[in-house]
């Protein structure tokens, strides 16, 4: 089997049990110029793109399991769409060469098992995947991906860069209210998800013109409305993006960034994590 093939496989699969297929240890990389890529991935009816709101669950509602079950498939919901997106990349930039066709192919298949690792652990939980709505909101941005770089600023540098924020927040309140075991689920994701956003980085330090900072690079490649406040959680670990290797101009930068979007009603955040980080709204 190709990686376009088992590409081809996760967006054109309609159940969940077929995307969460792994791929053959023998997968070879033939890159094709003349490939028709498909707008959106193909999902069976309980997994279908919806328009209805369901929002996460508030933090001073965590007390509850089936809050905390609801937490975890909105993630799930993430992975899903990241691991399609991520094969939708490999199949659209061809040209790209084999190193970075190689981390696209990396970050896809670790999408792929914390999608496993989530939706095992909401059904342990009582919670389906599937039963409450899914949004499609990063499949919405796909019309601004247009190039590999500014698919890597929206899905690397700002959505995954996002969960860095989110992974740790969550994480640590599952903690406090005695869920070890999602608690150790989101630790996972968190230090994979650096290593997914460091891939993102690399195409920065490859792609950019000498001296331009890397806030000036990725501050170009994205448009209005899609906004660096996409790039990080409502309450920010500077300390994740100094994991990553960010300048402490762009960690600084994204920090101080504020838009329309920051306007969300504010979370009850534990006192242990204030300190910590930065309420963005």
């Amino acid at each position: 089997m190709t990686l376009n093939e088992y590409c081809y496989h996760i967006l054109l699969s309609s159940t969940l049990g077929e995307k969460l297929t792994p791929p053959p240890c023998d997968i070879i990389d033939i890159p094709n110029l003349n490939l028709e890529v498909p707008i959106v991935p193909n999902r069976e009816i309980k997994l279908a793109f919806s328009d209805q709101k369901s929002k996460i669950p508030r933090l001073e509602h965590f007390n509850q399991k089936t809050n905390r079950a609801l937490a975890i498939h909105h993630f799930a919901n993430h992975e899903l769409m990241a691991m399609e997106l991520f094969a939708w990349a490999i199949l659209s930039f061809q040209e790209i060469g084999f190193e970075f066709r190689n981390d696209l192919f990396k970050t896809l298949k670790d999408e792929q098992r914390h999608l496993g690792m989530y939706v095992k652990r909401m059904n342990e939980m009582g919670v389906e995947f599937g039963d409450k709505p899914l949004n499609y909101i990063f499949w919405k941005f796909t019309p601004a991906m247009k190039t590999f770089e500014t698919f890597t600023a929206i899905m690397s540098l700002s959505l995954e860069g996002a969960n860095l924020d989110f992974a740790t927040l969550y994480g640590k309140v599952f903690e406090l209210h005695g869920d070890t075991e999602s608690s150790k689920l989101m630790n996972i994701i968190y230090k994979e998800e650096i290593a997914h956003v460091k891939r993102g980085l690399k195409v920065v330090h490859h792609n950019k013109i000498d001296r331009e900072s890397d806030w000036d690079y990725y501050s170009k490649k994205i448009q209005h409305p899609f906004t660096p406040r996409r790039a990080k959680g409502y309450f920010y670990f500077p300390h994740t993006r100094e994991k990553v290797g960010f300048s402490q101009e762009f960690i600084l930068n994204l920090g101080e960034y504020r838009d329309e979007f920051s306007n969300r009603k504010k979370e009850v955040i534990p006192e242990e994590l204030k300190s910590w980080g930065i309420y963005s709204g």
